[in-house]
């Protein structure tokens, strides 16, 4: 048999699979378009937590897991929930086989930084997962501190992401030995990296500079949140805040049903995709060789 047939045969059994994998999985017949799946829009790692979307007292992540193996800026134990936890560590450790990094200092001027090949970029976790009551404490001891004025620095308790267990505050050696963390930690080299490389891991940089009328926070350049890698893909691109992204997906999915979809279908379908082969698409054009061409979607 010759490499023609042979590989004429492989596609057909091939669109012959995939055809069969669409039937079982129920294709619907209204599309979902919007670039982030309904799954991860509906994970719990989307929710939103600020002054208007509290969380209750007794809210807790399960699982939460102390977070070992990194460096901290605390002699305190930190908490995370258990997969935001692991995508931590996975960015901690992408950050200790970098041995350049090129920044742009205070001045707006291009500056190399250089790192030991042993140790690489070294990033110091400084604080977690913190419940209801350690917010409380934290919220009042900031209010004394600042002549009971609340500019927006720490977040009243129940509207504090650190309660969910899936944000943290991450530093640099140097600024994990002051007493405060400030604003110009933007201009370190860590901060510019985490903010480039962060979706990459799952994390978002929260509390933008220029969105703090949206978020109510003040411009955090060391507080990241996890929401998984397709969320975080899509907000850092978009240069968004996650108030921002859930008014859109919450338009999206509006939109979805105002056409017809099913919501639960939807859920279901790409729950049946995991891991599955790529769907085909015989469409109405033609190759070079004049056969129909065929599309595989991912």
């Amino acid at each position: 048999m010759n490499k023609l047939v042979c590989g004429i045969l492989t596609v057909i059994l091939c669109l012959s699979a995939c055809g069969a994998f669409a039937e079982e999985s129920k294709l619907p017949d209204v599309r979902w378009t919007y670039p982030v799946s309904l799954t991860e829009i509906q994970s719990k790692y989307a929710m939103l937590v600020n002054a208007d979307n509290m969380l209750d007292e007794d809210f807790e992540p399960d699982p939460l897991v102390k977070v070992t193996d990194v460096k901290r800026a605390t002699s305190a134990a930190v908490y995370l929930e258990e997969t935001a936890a692991k995508a931590l560590k996975e960015m901690f450790t992408a950050a200790s086989f970098v041995t350049e990094y090129v920044y742009v200092n205070e001045n707006g001027k291009e500056k190399t930084a250089t790192y030991d090949e042993e140790t690489g970029m070294v990033l110091y976790l400084k604080s977690g997962y913190r419940s209801y009551g350690t917010q409380s404490t934290t919220y009042a001891n900031y209010l004394a501190r600042n002549n009971n004025v609340d500019d927006g620095y720490v977040a009243k308790p129940g509207s504090s992401e650190h309660q969910t267990g899936i944000c943290a505050d991450i530093l640099n050696a140097d600024y994990a030995g002051r007493p405060t963390m400030t604003q110009d930690f933007k201009w370190t080299p860590e901060a510019q990296w985490m903010k480039e490389n962060c979706d990459t891991f799952g994390f978002i940089l929260r509390f933008l500079e220029e969105k703090e009328d949206v978020t109510g926070i003040k411009f955090e350049p060391w507080h990241f949140r996890y929401v998984g890698k397709e969320i975080a893909s899509y907000v850092m691109a978009n240069g968004m805040t996650l108030e921002e992204f859930t008014e859109e997906a919450k338009e999206a999915v509006a939109e979805f049903e105002s056409r017809g979809g099913d919501v639960e279908e939807q859920l279901a379908y790409e729950y049946s995709r995991l891991n599955a082969p790529p769907e085909s698409y015989v469409l109405d054009e033609l190759g070079e060789d004049g056969d129909a061409e065929v599309s595989l979607v991912f």
